[in-house]
Parts: C-alpha cells; sequence; structure tokens
C-alpha cells in the first residue's frame, strides 16, 4: 500500500470510528501526523479527524497538532458564523418577500452529529429568477458583497472572513442535461419551520445531491466528503421511499451511478471491507480528488470534449484554447444576454470576455495556460 492510500486508509477509518462511536486505532507506522492533517485538509474532513485523533491524546506541544487545533477551532467558529448567518438570511429574505429553497450544505450540515463535523465553502439558496434583484438588494444591506459570477444560474455574495453564498436562479445550469428535470422544482417544495423558507423531501434533496455530486465526478472529480454525505443522509432516513428513489434513478439514468456511490461508501464509512475490484478506479480517483476534485482533471475532460467535437483528432493546447475563447453563439448568449437580442455583436463581446479574464483573474489564467501546455505534452506522448 502506498502512503497517500495508507494515509486515506487510516483518515477514513477515523471516521468510521468516530461516526460509530468507536475506538480509534493508533496512527499507522511510517504515517505522519502532518500527512494526516494535510489529507484531510484536502479533502474537507480535518474537523472530523482531528476531533477522531484527539481520543489517542496527541503531544498537544508538536507543531502539526498546534496547527491543527487552530484549525480546528476556525472552523468550529466558521460554522456558527455559517448557521446565524443563514438563519439571517432567511429572516430579511422573509421580511422582503421572497421565498427561499436551501440546497446541498445548507441541510447536509445539520444531518452530522456536530456541526462542525460537516465542513462547507458556502451556502446554497434558490430564489425565483424574478426575485433576482430584490434578494442583490437585500444581501448587499446585510454586508454583502458580489462575488465572481461564475454561472450563468446562480449570483455570489461574500462576506469576509467567512461568508460565501450562492444565490441559485435555477437548481442545475441549462446546459447540464438534467436542467428540465427542475423545472417546476417549487412545486415539490414544501415550507419548513421557518417563515419564507422551503424545503425538499429527503428523498429529493438526495436526488439533487446526486445528481451535484455525478456533475463533480465528471467534470473534475471529488473528494471523500462527498461520499460522507451519503451515508450520513442513509443513517439519519432508514425509512426513506426507497421505490420513489429507484424511480427517480432509472428515469434520471443514474441508477448504476447511484449504486456505486453507495456501495463504495459503505466500505468506506459503514463495514470497512475492502471494495470491490469494479470500484477500484473510483476509489483511486476520489482519494486523489481531494474536496472539489483537482484542475487537471478538469482540464484534461475539457481537452478530451475538444477532442471528441473534433472527431477524436488529437486536442492541443490550442484548439483548446481556441474553444474556450471562441464560444458558441448560445453559449455565449447565457453569459452575456444581450446577444440573444443583438447576436451580430457576438465578436465584440468574444473580445469583451477575453479582456475580462485577463484583467479579473491574471493569476488563475497564467496557471490554466501552463496546466493545459503540461497536459498537451503529456498527450502528445501518450
Amino acid at each position: 500500500m502506498t502512503r497517500n492510500k495508507q494515509c486515506a486508509a487510516y483518515c477514513i477509518t477515523v471516521i468510521r470510528c468516530l461516526l460509530q462511536e468507536k475506538t480509534v486505532p493508533e496512527i499507522p507506522e511510517g504515517v505522519s501526523l502532518a500527512e494526516l492533517y494535510d489529507f484531510s485538509k484536502l479533502h474537507s474532513v480535518e474537523a472530523m479527524v482531528f476531533h477522531g485523533l484527539e481520543q489517542l491524546g496527541p503531544d498537544r506541544k508538536d507543531p502539526v497538532w498546534q496547527k491543527w487545533q487552530n484549525r480546528a477551532d476556525m472552523l468550529l467558529t466558521q460554522s456558527i458564523v455559517q448557521l446565524a448567518e443563514r438563519d439571517r438570511i432567511f429572516s430579511a429574505m422573509h421580511c422582503a418577500g421572497i421565498p427561499l429553497l436551501p440546497v446541498k450544505g445548507s441541510w447536509l450540515k445539520e444531518l452530522y452529529p456536530q456541526i462542525d463535523y460537516r465542513q462547507m465553502s458556502d451556502l446554497d439558496m434558490l430564489i425565483h429568477p424574478e426575485n433576482a434583484k430584490k434578494a442583490e438588494s437585500v444581501m448587499l444591506r446585510l454586508g454583502y458583497t458580489h462575488g465572481e459570477e461564475t454561472s450563468d444560474h446562480h449570483h455570489s455574495y461574500s462576506m469576509k472572513p467567512y461568508m460565501e453564498l450562492e444565490m441559485h436562479l435555477s437548481l442545475l445550469p441549462d446546459t447540464n442535461a438534467h436542467s428540465d428535470y427542475y423545472d417546476n422544482i417549487w412545486k415539490r417544495a414544501e415550507l419548513s419551520e421557518y417563515p419564507g423558507v422551503y424545503r425538499l423531501s429527503p428523498e429529493d434533496e438526495y436526488i439533487y445531491y446526486l445528481l451535484h455530486l455525478q456533475h463533480h465526478v465528471q467534470f473534475a472529480g471529488s473528494g471523500i466528503r462527498s461520499f460522507l454525505d451519503s451515508v450520513v443522509y442513509r443513517g439519519l432516513y432508514p425509512e426513506r421511499n426507497t421505490d420513489y428513489l429507484l424511480q427517480e434513478y432509472e428515469k434520471l439514468g443514474i441508477a448504476s451511478f447511484a449504486r456505486e456511490i453507495e456501495a463504495l461508501s459503505d466500505c468506506w464509512f459503514v463495514t470497512g471491507d475492502s471494495p470491490a475490484q469494479d470500484l477500484e478506479a473510483l476509489q483511486q480517483s476520489v482519494i486523489s480528488a481531494g474536496t472539489y476534485g483537482t484542475e487537471e482533471q478538469q482540464f484534461r475532460r475539457q481537452m478530451q470534449a475538444v477532442s471528441t467535437a473534433r472527431g477524436n483528432a488529437p486536442a492541443t493546447p490550442l484548439t483548446y484554447w481556441l474553444s474556450r475563447l471562441f464560444l458558441p453563439a448560445e453559449e455565449m448568449g447565457k453569459e452575456y444576454p444581450i446577444l440573444k437580442k443583438l447576436p451580430f455583436l457576438l465578436p465584440v463581446f468574444w473580445m469583451i470576455r477575453l479582456l475580462s479574464k485577463l484583467t479579473k483573474h491574471p493569476k488563475a489564467l497564467l496557471r490554466h495556460i501552463k496546466l493545459v501546455n503540461e497536459i498537451g505534452k503529456t498527450n502528445g506522448k501518450d
């Protein structure tokens, strides 16, 4: 077993023991505390692993442990602030007459035994598109500033030091194969205990979790935290409507994906058994990915898409960047709605988009260029 696999296996064991209230085993020989910290942080489970390792009576003077302690304290503070801000936003939106439907971490966090066990980078809430401007006014009045607009289906807001929020206009972007599934999502939602705040049924929340996870796995990869969510959800809802879930899985074409996710999750966090041979590739991909996958995986898959679009001709850095710079009119129209009325301005907005990327995120762009060039070199050797 490689050191990375050994480190991953131990972190997973610690989490499983914590969930099942069992004694955490000693750290294996050859695995350092620093490696455990780095791996668990990469997968956004460092708070849970920290609480598990506390059982072992660590050396509190160890610099790595002190760094981990500070990190755990910060994550607890962040969790408290996130939930308090979530409730403040709920109240402000209700006063403004804006219905909300929180999704993803906003409800997953509540399922864990302790609030800091389920780390989340941001809050996600769905609103009716016609309320976007009114919601913007509320968020600015609450002290938030505009974040980077990374998608045509959500608006980003932030407030230092801990708050990031995505206000969704739809649960999935138009480009997602399953976007139509959520056309009438509000009809499936019911009022929660919070005035003006809606929730999906546990089954529908889980389906959305799976669709969101599938997007991450296919696009850039996803880490072990997402698989932990599956176990926590299924443990808390043993009487869930499995007939409905299976029916929807078949309708969406995700039945096989759901089985794989749950099988690997159960091996890691329920039984401790070794995954079956057909899950080995998925296991390795998840362990190496980190919480949100890797940029390398993301760009490799994007370059493969370019190759497929060109009749499987090899994708070079040049063909990749041309495809990203000169997006099709339909895709550009989602980013710049004015093009739907004035399509002849498409070349102008190609240049506007390029200048925006150069001025707003020059370091990220340079990093991406370097990474794509490296992938192009390795592709040429295959």
